[in-house]
């Protein structure tokens, strides 16, 4: 039985999911720094943008991991096709695999207290993962120019946009984010507009990366197959 639907009804989906978690993120900080609730029925943490392990960590890295299901089913069809840059597509897959993981298991603040430490860091730089993961988003760059030169322009700038709102978020707020928690500390207003700007950046970057996944496979790759096998003997049970 095939199944099939509607990209502009999904990038609608996608769109209302953006929005109402944003919305729901700022009220959540609303809520504690200015009515004194930090509880709200258990809504407060559930959606509230500064915490971690509640629904908009679960939709962060789900939305991630569909991003690196995506590139995998191009990389396929680059691969059958053989594609010359068939391994820029496959290791974009596995990026966004380890963006999903660390999205859902916070490996890069791991890093943050032992780097700060060794280094004397501090200021912009107080949340010191910024400093690695920097270095490999301009070694990203560079290795990709040529990929990007490649695609097709709609794909090429659409692809830019969303990589742009995403780093943006996930490394330049950072930046701030870090300078105002050293001095002020986390539990006032601004720090937490402060995450809500940079993950609701993430999330729309992601957002838009799906987006034009998605259109990039109906234009490029075209109809797909899904199928199961029982990996067994033919005919056995």
């Amino acid at each position: 039985m095939p199944i099939t639907f509607s990209l502009i009804k999904f990038n609608r989906i996608l769109a209302i999911l953006f929005v109402v978690l944003t919305l729901a993120g700022f009220a959540a900080e609303i809520s504690i720094h200015r009515l004194g609730d930090d509880w709200g029925f258990g809504l407060v943490p559930l959606v509230n943008l500064s915490y971690e392990g509640n629904l908009p960590t679960w939709y962060s890295a789900t939305l991630l991991f569909v991003c690196a299901l995506l590139l995998t089913v191009i990389a396929r069809a680059k691969l059958a096709a053989g594609s010359p840059y068939r391994r820029h597509w496959a290791a974009l897959g596995a990026i966004f695999l380890y963006l999903s993981l660390d999205e859902a298991a916070l490996i890069h603040e791991m890093i943050n207290q032992p780097l700060t430490e060794s280094l004397g860091l501090g200021g912009v730089f107080y949340f010191s993962w910024v400093l690695p993961f920097g270095l490999f988003v301009l070694i990203f760059v560079v290795c990709y120019l040529r990929f990007l030169g490649h695609l097709p322009g709609r794909f090429r700038r659409r692809f830019v946009l969303a990589g742009a709102v995403y780093v943006g978020g996930a490394l330049g707020t950072e930046l701030p984010v870090s300078w105002w928690y050293e001095r002020h500390g986390g539990d006032n207003l601004t720090y937490g507009l402060l995450n809500v700007a940079q993950e609701s950046l993430e999330i729309l970057g992601a957002t838009l990366f799906c987006a034009a996944l998605l259109a990039y496979i109906r234009q490029e790759v075209g109809e797909l197959r899904i199928g199961f096998t029982g990996g067994g003997a033919a005919g056995r049970d």
